[in-house]
């Protein structure tokens, strides 16, 4: 780790073109960085070693949320911390905000952005699952030009993303859906500890009845995935009947064994989660009625 630290490079960019040039520079070896609780971790362990580090933390207009049309636009230096406390997330994406508050410590909420999170593809975050479930998108600008990219298929595995070298996160953006409810349920062994599964649901209510419903987790892949079948059968259900149809989901997962939880128990959990988490989405959407 001396070798590394010792021939490593560091700039400070002032603008996204000017962040955008650098990491084109630098290439392969360029990563970029802000809060770091994602990058900084991983190279204290060895598993990762850039030549050369793009500090974007200062970059104006990427730590703004703004409603821009159909959207709320959520900069990506936002941190964690800020999420749980803004006002438009809290009225546009309060998923976002329960989800947040299940990262790590304050300290990590104070530093970690949202950027790092969905760039970082951790299989088991908080943000990404939430992003997917709320059908977001990011904006993705290079050198080249910018594009959006569906939040879904952006994560492609653990720590793998459609992040390719000199490319960076610059915002977030997540459609407004007036009149749903939305619910995030995460379990792990302690508090800010990484989840052995977490489900985040949207739902919106005709009457009594699910007219639709999203549901993302963690914990039964190697990615965030959406439960598609799950969703059309939970929709035109009553309430009640659509939060009994969740027990039996385990048995359709097939989730492996791994060090930390045997597949059968994880499946279980993540069954409960989503159980837990419709239920919150629904109250929610009937805490909103008049």
């Amino acid at each position: 780790m001396s070798d590394v630290l010792t021939t490593m490079a560091y700039e400070r960019a002032r603008s996204v073109p000017e962040a955008l040039v650098l990491l084109a520079e630098g290439g392969e070896d360029a990563r970029p960085i802000s809060g770091g609780q994602s990058l900084v971790p991983m190279m204290n362990l060895g598993l990762a070693a850039p030549a050369f580090l793009v500090d974007v933390s200062a970059v104006p207009g990427l730590r703004t949320i703004t409603v821009e049309g159909e959207h709320l636009v959520i900069g990506a230096a936002v941190t964690h911390a800020e999420l749980t406390s803004d006002p438009l997330v809290a009225e546009h994406a309060p998923l976002l905000a329960h989800a947040a508050r299940h990262i790590g410590s304050q300290r990590i909420r104070n530093r970690g952005t949202i950027g790092g999170s969905v760039a970082h593809g951790d299989a088991a975050a908080e943000l990404p699952v939430s992003c997917h479930a709320l059908e977001a998108d990011y904006r993705i600008e290079s050198a080249t030009g910018a594009e959006l990219r569906a939040a879904g298929p952006f994560s492609q595995g653990y720590y793998q993303t459609d992040l390719a070298p000199g490319e960076l996160v610059t915002a977030i953006r997540v459609p407004l859906r007036p009149g749903h409810g939305w619910g995030f349920q995460e379990y792990s062994r302690r508090a800010g500890d990484f989840a052995l599964a977490s489900a985040a649901v949207g739902v919106r209510l005709e009457g009594e009845r699910i007219g639709e419903v999203a549901i993302a987790v963690t914990g039964a892949a190697d990615r965030p995935i959406r439960l598609g079948e799950l969703e059309r059968s939970l929709t035109g259900q009553g309430v009640a009947s659509a939060v009994r149809s969740v027990a039996g989901l385990a048995a359709e997962l097939t989730v492996a064994d791994d060090p930390y939880c045997a597949g059968a128990d994880r499946g279980r959990l993540i069954e409960v989660m989503v159980e837990r988490a419709v239920r919150d989405a629904c109250a929610d959407v009937r805490k909103g009625r008049p």
